[in-house]
């Protein structure tokens, strides 16, 4: 029980700014998704209190504000490493050192941009409404996914922790929670929330295809970009689509 509780701090911790302590282990895993809710909700209430002056890009960069915080940014820092790494025409060695470099270069300024205006006009298009949360799990499951089905591109990676961690059965719980946010994400709007669903994941999980095939596996950083650009694709479709729930 100990485990478990320390997990499910770790986890949180991990994924978000609240101070928990605890470890991060198999526990961790399968709570990650669900830390999708904290940072979504949080989100969702910056939304609103920036609404309040009568403007949705108010409210929409507001609660960017609030989701870089929350996170500490970590997301739109693998969005920016990520980028500067797979681009250009270097070795696999180099692409590895470059996203280990703190400095950015031009694809890593033009990605966040990217995902930046795509998120806050999103935002100002449709409002806030509740199923947007379930955009957050989602991502978050694939980010997990991820880090317990693919190979590693270097031993130093933070995704490492999680990789010691390998079962058969967290894949499937994982599944499972996805599965489950879907249906509540199709609940809380309609069915057509299934195609920014089906869009942002099949966009995350070709991140995710290419790191794999210019590093020979992931990285912590590879990890978040595949995350926040899953979820960055299902906002701006359901923005196309108009969904509003």
């Amino acid at each position: 029980m100990q485990r478990l509780f320390n997990g499910v701090r770790g986890a949180v911790a991990f994924m978000t700014l609240l101070p928990l302590g605890g470890v991060l282990n198999a526990a961790s895993l399968v709570v990650l998704p669900l830390t999708g809710l904290i940072v979504g909700g949080a989100v969702a209430l910056g939304f609103w209190i920036g609404d309040r002056s009568g403007s949705s890009l108010v409210g929409a960069v507001l609660a960017l504000f609030v989701d870089a915080a929350i996170t500490r940014g970590l997301h739109y820092d693998a969005v920016a490493d990520t980028a500067d790494g797979l681009a250009g025409f270097v070795g696999r060695q180099r692409r590895i050192a470059i996203m280990d470099e703190p400095t950015v270069g031009a694809f890593a300024v033009v990605s966040v941009v990217v995902v930046v205006l795509a998120r806050v006009s999103a935002w100002s298009s449709l409002g806030f409404p509740v199923f947007l949360v379930g955009f957050f799990v989602l991502g978050r499951a694939l980010m997990a996914l991820s880090m317990l089905c693919f190979p590693l591109a270097k031993e130093s990676s933070l995704t490492k922790i999680f990789a010691n961690e390998r079962r058969r059965w967290l894949i499937w719980v994982l599944v499972l929670e996805a599965v489950a946010i879907g249906v509540a994400t199709v609940a809380f709007s309609s069915l057509w929330v299934l195609i920014p669903i089906f869009v942002g994941l099949l966009g995350g999980s070709g991140i995710l295809g290419f790191a794999i095939h210019r590093l020979g596996g992931i990285t912590g950083d590879v990890v978040g970009a595949v995350g926040l650009v899953g979820e960055s694709t299902m906002l701006m479709v359901a923005a196309i689509l108009r969904i509003h729930g």
